[in-house]
């Protein structure tokens, strides 16, 4: 069979005899032979065939309208993004496109090579009759002060306005390029690919010459079969056997398969165990001989790292791994530490704010562990200085400290609560007056947070008073509501203080009349103090009228004087 096969798909014309003409084409393809090509012929299964590479170590296969190429799923999708910014313009352009199995029309085996994709050394071209396709392209534009403006177009290559379906007699070419190592979609060759529309890029593909041999015999024994563990995976490879168009694998006398390529990956296994694998070849004759068994120990149970950061110091923590009873520590890319069977490791005296590596191995007598997956650990920031309490009013407390370096942030705990803050500074306000709060802060940055300080407590103030006067012309009286947690008061009387006051009324006795006085009080106990009333001021009524007299008197006025 030739790397390229074909499947002609025709044009839109009669949408029933179209219709009609695919059922016909696809129950003949997939019902008599079962590929595209007719590579069923030479397989040992119903599964069905699409292609494959001349020496079948790639195959194509399709079920339920999925693609595979050995056991790797292709997603027949494909997008590129593009974009350049600088002063004053911004642009971007995004292209996706999508194919379906029942619209695939040729497939080539071969290398591909691309500005974009790079080399591909086994590659497959798969063309379609039909794709989605959508397109955008987003320009901004701005001069001097003027306000920019984008202009967003959805309108391909060809000026069609997107998303929509595209037919192949539209376009020279509508080809999905897949990796056959990894089943993943690497370019899309159109000219309504922007990039080789314009000649901005280049591709080239270069189909395999050869050609599928007969099937005249049952395969040859495999040979060269080697395998690479990990603690839970063996990943199996072996030269081709000649006439072999699949293969079945044998673990532990367990038969799997078969399967295409010459290479399988056995997952879900269990670290620290023997495992025996034989591989054969399978094609429509039978199968062949057994190769030579090959032996693994898959290896001990690849650690799993965490790092706990704090004030200059990392403490390294993991689970112990069954069977070993020792380890190596690897930090920052250094000759390793041997270190027994323990399960942490505290790496200290560590400058703030640095960044450092770890990565963990374990050994038992006879085997051992992959590394482990590398954590980097970003040293937490000193712990605060100066942190105090810088006022007090009955509802609020305020809150300063010392910037740290290398913080991005800080946690106050305020009586068992934690609050984000950036600043130096923060303000607790809706407290209760004359009652304590405790505070603790700590640093943080993108390693975590650092220590926390001392605690230190504040008290607000208690409730302010307020004042009522009441004047005669020789004495003035203050009332005010009994402030809760007072044992006394303090009256200032025109600016001088009086103390031990007990009850919340004072009388300003001896007054002159119509004289004015200013008062304030405040309330205290043997640790708190209120915040001081506003001053308020009060005037002592006028004297008596004296000498009332009638001065004169008529028919219609009497006249007073005094």
């Amino acid at each position: 069979m030739k790397g390229r096969t074909t499947l002609v798909a025709g044009r839109r014309k009669n949408g029933f005899y179209l219709w009609t003409v695919r059922v016909l084409v696809f129950m003949l393809v997939f019902g008599q032979f079962g590929v595209y090509g007719g590579n069923r012929a030479h397989a040992a299964t119903s599964s069905r065939v699409v292609s494959s590479s001349y020496d079948y170590h790639y195959v194509l296969t399709e079920q339920d309208g999925n693609l595979r190429v050995n056991q790797k799923a292709i997603d027949l999708r494909w997008a590129r993004d593009y974009s350049l910014n600088s002063s004053g313009y911004s642009f971007s352009r995004r292209q996706s496109v999508s194919g379906t199995v029942p619209k695939m029309t040729n497939v080539a085996f071969g290398t591909y090579t691309s500005t974009y994709a790079g080399k591909v050394e086994k590659a497959i071209m798969i063309d379609f009759s039909e794709i989605w396709h959508y397109y955008t392209v987003m320009e901004y534009r701005q001069s001097g002060t003027s306000v920019g403006q984008w202009d967003i177009s959805h309108v391909d290559v060809f000026g069609y306005e997107t998303p929509r379906y595209v037919q192949n007699f539209e376009a020279t070419q509508l080809s999905l390029v897949v990796n056959a190592d990894t089943g993943v979609v690497v370019d899309f060759v159109s000219n309504l690919n922007p990039y080789y529309t314009r000649k901005a890029e280049s591709f080239s593909f270069v189909k395999e010459s050869a050609t599928n041999p007969p099937i005249t015999s049952t395969p040859e024994i495999p040979v060269n079969l080697s395998a690479a563990a990990t603690d839970v995976a063996a990943n199996l490879a072996w030269g081709a056997a000649k006439q072999a168009v699949q293969y079945e694998i044998e673990e532990n006398g367990t038969i799997k398969g078969p399967f295409y390529g010459v290479g399988y990956a056995s997952t879900q296994l269990s670290p620290n165990t023997l495992y025996t694998y034989r591989v054969r070849g399978v094609n429509k004759l039978g199968t062949g001989e057994w190769s030579e068994p090959y032996t693994l120990t898959t290896l001990l149970k690849k650690p799993v790292l965490t790092v706990v950061a704090e004030e200059s110091k990392n403490t390294v923590q993991w689970n112990a791994v069954e069977y070993a009873d020792r380890y190596q520590l690897q930090i920052d890319g250094g000759t390793p530490i041997e270190l027994g069977n323990v399960t942490s490791y505290e790496h200290g005296a560590l400058e703030a704010n640095s960044t450092h590596t770890y990565t963990l191995k374990a050994y038992s007598a006879a085997n051992e562990s992959d590394w482990s997956v590398t954590v980097k650990q970003l040293t937490v920031p000193d712990r605060a200085d100066g942190f105090k309490i810088t006022d007090a009013t009955l509802n609020k407390l305020s809150l300063s400290w010392s910037a740290v370096k290398g913080a991005t942030g800080y946690d106050v705990e305020i009586d068992g609560t934690i609050v984000a803050v950036t600043g130096t500074t923060y303000n607790k306000t809706g407290l209760t007056p004359n009652t304590e709060y405790t505070f603790r802060i700590r640093p943080k940055n993108a390693g975590g947070p650092g220590s926390w300080s001392q605690a230190i407590t504040g008290t607000t103030q208690m409730s302010t008073p307020v004042i009522q006067t009441n004047a005669t012309q020789e004495e003035i009286i203050l009332v005010w509501p009994a402030i809760e947690g007072a044992t006394s008061y303090e009256v200032e009387v025109d600016g001088v203080v009086i103390g031990g006051i007990t009850e919340p009324i004072y009388t300003h006795t001896a007054l002159k009349a119509g004289t004015v006085h200013k008062y304030r009080v405040r309330a205290i106990n043997s640790n708190n103090t209120s915040a001081w009333t506003a001053v308020k001021s009060q005037t002592t009524l006028p004297d008596s009228v004296s000498g009332l007299a009638i001065n004169t008197v008529t028919n219609a006025a009497i006249a007073l004087k005094w």
